[in-house]
């Protein structure tokens, strides 16, 4: 079951706008009220200390403190960091980060000390639902994937994830500015690889901009 169709999930989007009793089809995501400001800011804040878990998509962000964790969750980082330090956000991001009932009932209970969204209250959950999926989710198995992986291929999965990060948030970048961006030198693992090895590693990701045919180089392979 996927969580958008899953009634033990909700968006923060959705579950901010339960909390304080208006519509999410009707709000204008330029004038949000002062208490949906404050819901929202609750969630992200509980997601950012993993106080509770959080979700893009139904994949699991923010797992653990790990350097791969961290490369991962990069493009993550800066949304959260862009809504706690100037309220900025997105309304289709928060529409696609989900958070999961046990956990927020729970936290509104002994962490935050506050009543659940009204959705989550136990009396309504049953009375609309009455059926709880037990399914496991599969993100909460340890199946040590991750020790199982070489150095060399923990290396080269670091390197890609982290270009295709940088590429979306600056994607006028070339093969060459890629590898020798301070965050790929310093995170990324580029200066491991030749240049030729690295744009065949990153090419699958790279912009449509490095990809052209006319994209500006600086040196030859």
């Amino acid at each position: 079951m996927h969580v958008e169709n899953n009634p033990d999930f909700k968006t923060v989007w959705q579950l901010a706008h339960d909390w304080v009793g208006e519509k999410p089809d009707q709000t204008d995501p330029h004038a949000i009220s002062s208490e949906l400001r404050i819901a929202i800011d609750r969630l992200i804040r509980a997601m950012g200390s993993k106080e509770i878990s959080a979700r893009w998509k139904g994949y699991k962000i923010f797992i653990d403190d790990s350097f791969l964790s961290f490369i991962f969750d990069f493009w993550h980082t800066i949304k959260f960091y862009q809504w706690l330090m100037h309220n900025k956000f997105s309304k289709d991001y928060l529409d696609n980060l989900y958070v999961k009932r046990n956990e927020v009932i729970t936290w509104c209970d002994k962490v935050a000390l506050l009543d659940p969204p009204p959705c989550w209250s136990p009396k309504t959950y049953t009375a609309i639902d009455p059926v709880i999926s037990d399914q496991v989710d599969p993100d909460d198995e340890n199946n040590s994937w991750y020790e199982r992986i070489t150095e060399r291929r923990r290396q080269r999965v670091v390197c890609i994830e982290l270009a295709k990060q940088l590429w979306e948030k600056n994607p006028d970048l070339n093969y060459e500015e890629m590898q020798k961006h301070p965050i790929m030198q310093e995170f990324g693992y580029s200066s491991t690889f030749s240049s030729k090895s690295f744009r065949n590693l990153v090419r699958t990701v790279a912009s449509d901009s490095a990809q052209s045919p006319g994209a500006p180089t600086k040196s030859k392979d």
